[in-house]
């Protein structure tokens, strides 16, 4: 757990509002208004800043009050800022060099909690005004936070400072583009792992570096900074994603037949390190400027598109509490998936037939009749020299 450092009270403190965020399914419960609400902000005072994150949790409505129409977001948030405004965080126990959340309500009995200060008294218009004497606090540290990885983690990368980075950077004569940057902390971790582990691998996507900066969470501002990564350049690879080329209808532009042995290929050098993909689709096969498929999105754990799951993953909602070889035998489906949409957007050509019977194996509803990826590309190794595939 960081340090505890608790500001000097004798300046009032300087404010600066990030984002707002509140539950949005109040409406579907018939509530006028939310469960609990939430304002970021940098809490600045000398050379030292903390980030905090308000969060009140219940209702700012009393119980024998009249029937409330729902507020507009715009109101809520400023009513709730303006309550925000007077509270003297000074006297709460920030975190050092990360985002503390003091989380406020009326009735916290399952926590030890201290009273809210205020610098004064919120307006009468302001209905938190009516509970304010009641409300306490306890302190935590913000479990969504973005998590920004160290850059001391990866030294093998090439760090770039982000502030010189644009949306296209040319290095080395080379174009690279940011196409990744941190929203999810675990994502980005794997990611990076990954992109580490399969460095050089053909067929699977490349990194060019990593943006780093300094932490943006930092308390000090005088002291040396430690270095977090923001974000992953990825090679730039021109030839764009499958899935525009599929639906641009211009499959027969490239010399596609390969496209299967590569994706298969890379997908089971990521089966061989005990990783998986969960995400197999045409968005995430991208071409590059010889034409060749390179398999992106590799963190295993960056999202699932519901079309693309396996019946079996489909009937348990896609969870992941699935053992390796669920997880495997997922990618492996998906992947004749994408072989059966890619033989059906290739027109009249003798290896469709090849790649819709293997599509078919691949994709058997019962697990143990699914061919294994291993059996698919010995089957498409043994076609390419075949005439009906020369070109594979």
């Amino acid at each position: 757990m960081p340090p505890i450092t608790a500001p000097d009270p004798r300046t009032t403190p300087q404010l600066e509002f990030k984002s707002y965020s509140e539950d949005i399914y109040f409406r579907a419960a018939g509530k006028p208004e939310p469960n609990s609400r939430s304002q970021t902000l940098i809490y600045h005072y000398q050379d030292r800043r903390w980030w905090i994150k308000v969060t009140f949790a219940g209702s700012v409505i009393l119980p024998d009050a009249e029937a409330e129409q729902t507020k507009p977001t715009r109101e809520r948030r400023n009513e709730f800022q303006d309550f925000v405004r007077l509270i003297d965080f000074h006297t709460m126990p920030l975190l050092d060099d990360t985002v503390t959340e003091a989380i406020i309500s009326e009735d916290q009995k399952s926590k030890t909690t201290e009273p809210v200060i205020l610098y004064g008294k919120p307006k009468d218009t302001n209905r938190f005004a009516n509970i304010a004497k009641h409300l306490q606090f306890y302190v935590q540290e913000d479990p969504l936070r973005v998590d920004y990885p160290l850059r001391l983690e990866f030294p093998s990368f090439r760090a770039i400072d982000a502030a010189e980075l644009r949306e296209e950077h040319e290095i080395n004569s080379r174009v690279f583009r940011i196409l990744y940057m941190p929203h999810d902390s675990e994502v980005i971790q794997a990611e990076l792992e990954n992109l580490e582990r399969f460095n050089g691998v053909p067929g699977i996507v490349q990194s060019a570096g990593i943006a780093v900066i300094s932490n943006p969470y930092a308390t000090s501002q005088t002291n040396v900074l430690e270095l977090v990564i923001s974000g992953i350049l990825f090679e730039y690879y021109s030839g764009g994603t499958l899935e525009c080329v599929l639906n641009e209808q211009r499959v027969r532009e490239h010399r596609w037949e390969r496209w299967a042995l590569q994706i298969g290929t890379a997908l089971r050098i990521i089966h061989n390190a005990k990783k998986f993909h969960m995400d197999i689709k045409p968005s995430n096969v991208v071409l590059d400027r010889d034409g060749n498929a390179i398999l992106i999105d590799i963190s295993g754990i960056g999202g699932q598109t519901y079309e693309w799951l396996a019946p079996e993953i489909l009937a348990e909602n896609g969870e992941f509490d699935h053992p390796f070889e669920d997880l495997e035998s997922n990618d492996v489906w998906a992947y004749g998936k994408l072989l059966d949409v890619l033989a059906s957007n290739a027109g009249d050509s003798p290896f469709t037939a090849t790649l819709k019977f293997i599509a078919e194996h691949l994709t058997e509803e019962k697990v143990q009749r699914r061919w294994t990826l291993s059996q698919a590309i010995s089957y498409l190794n043994t076609c390419k020299d075949t005439d009906q595939s020369k070109h594979v």
